[in-house]
């Protein structure tokens, strides 16, 4: 079975979404994760419809500025940005374990009938194994479809915590893997070593260390797994 490929797309324009949505399906990709917090609100419903007509299945995510990305907005509005998304047919949605809306959005995805993926993003660096479990044990004590962490890699021990992690996890629909440039490794062989699926961008990265879509698919033709 080839590797799952989430597509990350920055959603500020419908026509940079419907491209990414029409690359990932002939390449091949499980599923685009629409970066709505770099959407503006005049083209939030044009850009809610691109999912209706997606042959590939979709993930809203509105990251706030405090985890990395876009949204400068309280969480309250955040909230309604969701609620307003979800009306949408996605498949996941992405919420920070850390975010004070994070038991509404979970909510809201049981009652539309969405996927839950639970996000922890370790910015400072990577932890050890041990820790890396405790993390994870953590964030199970909320109901999830899917559990995310990611972590800064600066060495090769960082990348080797991360993989000898999350081959322990097999059968867990656990997402595992680095950031950075010292990451990539973890990005390419997660999804390999029992890691629900890695990301991948469409153009502009959208974390760092983040592999174009095309470059990780012609990693993955080269290593006979695609």
């Amino acid at each position: 079975m080839r590797p799952r490929i989430c597509v990350s797309v920055k959603a500020d324009s419908v026509s940079r979404v419907l491209r990414a949505i029409r690359l990932s399906k002939r390449l091949g990709a499980s599923l685009v994760e629409l970066r709505l917090d770099h959407a503006g609100e005049k083209q939030y419903e044009a850009l809610l419809k691109t999912v209706e007509s997606s042959r590939v299945g979709c993930v809203a995510t509105i990251r706030p500025s405090w985890d990395g990305g876009a949204y400068r907005g309280d969480e309250d509005k955040r909230l309604g940005l969701f609620e307003k998304a979800l009306e949408a047919p996605f498949r996941y949605v992405d919420v920070e374990q850390k975010s004070r809306i994070v038991d509404e959005v979970s909510r809201l995805a049981s009652e539309k009938g969405v996927g839950l993926i639970l996000s922890r993003h370790e910015w400072a660096g990577t932890p050890g194994v041990k820790t890396l479990g405790r993390m994870l044990s953590t964030m199970k004590r909320r109901n999830a479809d899917i559990y995310k962490i990611v972590t800064m890699v600066r060495s090769p021990v960082d990348e080797a915590s991360l993989l000898f992690f999350l081959s322990s996890m097999r059968g867990n629909r656990v997402v595992c893997l680095g950031m950075g440039e010292e990451g990539l490794a973890t990005r390419i062989l997660a999804p390999l070593l029992g890691g629900f699926m890695t990301y991948a961008s469409y153009g502009e990265a959208l974390a760092p260390g983040q592999a174009d879509l095309r470059r990780m698919v012609s990693i993955y033709r080269r290593m006979g797994v695609w």
